[in-house]
């Protein structure tokens, strides 16, 4: 990971998070007024198992690029404070377990679309991770989905998955990043806080820490026996659970009566209200035997999945067209000042010229003031030729 030579400059604004080892807030860039997060990791206290976390996870960061995983921009540190500073994005709409605290006050369920568009998010940064690459795009619905090979690279296990790791944002943070009003039928799932996350060398292998959160772990991790990416489905299952019923699958008052819950893998029935596909998918995703989970791939087949994939695809063309839109009114709005101004500055130069010769102080042009050839350039404009508009939209 490389660390730019000169560090953009920030401001910082209110803490948004706290932690034994540090805190969150939010800061604005100002270069460009860009609201981001700065995540700052007290390290001087740390032993080296903890250290060697810290690094772990700034490696994870720096390579796992997707559009359903938290964005990481860079980092700094101050050698005084012994404090590491992680920039990364920032989700204005909060987070999954805000989501279902909201629905729980409201005393609704939340609808089955919008678990099927939360869950498809989830599942495409989970296969990002799990087989260190991208999804490839779907022309239909009914494209052949061959099952990748094993990775080659690294194989990425989140390890913490649970609702308030699962961050929402939305198409509109793109022109207001201080946007406050949650559309929950629109949120964009980003995947984020990878600090327990495990990198694996290859998918056959098997991870033995013992790390998590006791409500979404899995029997695997809780009986401390060798645990794999199907770990992070059994996470899934809870949290798509959790999701449906606004309660945990497996609930208790002590550790001990928890893990023997989890062990047993009974959980009540969720509502009729939802889907038997629904419901059979979470049931696959807690099954105690991992063997019979089914990978992110698997789920991804998933015929009404794959209609969620699309109708997603599709909204991300709608906002390319938007952003394109808003880019030539831009670029419309520059060329009528420009035009304005030329305008303005030959009126002034016919007008000066004009009374040079009737007062008898005119001197032969050196130039003509409208040539044919070559663009008119007036001093201390910028060229259009800057404008930014040359984008790649796919």
């Amino acid at each position: 990971m490389n660390r730019n030579e000169r560090q953009p400059t920030y401001r910082l604004l209110e803490e948004i998070g706290r932690g034994s080892f540090g805190s969150v807030r939010k800061v604005v860039r100002e270069a460009d007024n860009k609201v981001m997060v700065r995540k700052e990791v007290r390290y001087g206290h740390m032993n080296a198992k903890e250290r060697q976390q810290l690094i772990s996870e700034c490696a994870i960061l720096s390579q796992l690029k997707h559009d359903n995983i938290v964005e990481f921009f860079h980092w700094d540190h101050d050698a005084k404070s012994n404090t590491l500073f992680l920039y990364m994005e920032y989700c204005s709409k909060g987070d999954l377990s805000q989501m279902i605290r909201y629905y729980k006050h409201q005393r609704k369920y939340v609808p089955e679309e919008y678990v099927w568009r939360i869950m498809v998010q989830i599942l495409m940064a989970l296969f990002k991770c799990h087989y260190g690459r991208d999804l490839s795009k779907l022309q239909t619905i009914y494209d052949a989905m061959e099952e990748p090979l094993k990775s080659k690279g690294y194989v990425v296990i989140h390890r913490d998955l649970k609702p308030g790791n699962i961050f929402l944002t939305g198409y509109d943070d793109e022109f207001n990043q201080n946007a406050s009003d949650v559309d929950y039928s629109k949120v964009i799932i980003k995947l984020g806080d990878f600090g327990l996350a495990k990198s694996l060398q290859a998918s056959i292998e098997f991870a033995t820490t013992y790390v998590g959160t006791p409500y979404y772990m899995s029997p695997e991790v809780l009986r401390d026996q060798p645990y794999s990416p199907l770990s992070d489905i059994w996470s899934l299952g809870c949290i798509l659970y959790e999701l449906c019923s606004l309660h945990v699958p497996f609930q208790a008052k002590t550790y001990t009566e928890l893990q023997g819950k989890v062990k047993a893998g009974y959980f009540e029935p969720l509502p009729h209200f939802y889907s038997k596909n629904l419901q059979d998918i979470i049931t696959r995703c807690i099954q105690v035997d991992f063997t019979k989970r089914p990978s992110t791939w698997s789920l991804l087949n998933d015929i009404q999945c794959r209609i969620c994939r699309k109708a997603l695809d599709l909204e991300k063309f709608e906002r390319h067209l938007l952003n394109y839109e808003h880019e030539l009114t831009q670029v419309g709005e520059m060329l009528e000042q420009h035009a304005t101004e030329m305008k303005r500055d030959f009126a002034s130069a016919v007008d000066q010229r004009v009374r040079e010769i009737l007062n008898g102080t005119s001197k032969p042009a050196a130039t003509p003031l409208i040539t044919g050839t070559g663009p008119v350039t007036m001093p201390g404009r910028t060229p259009f030729r800057n404008a930014n508009v040359n984008r790649n939209y796919r």
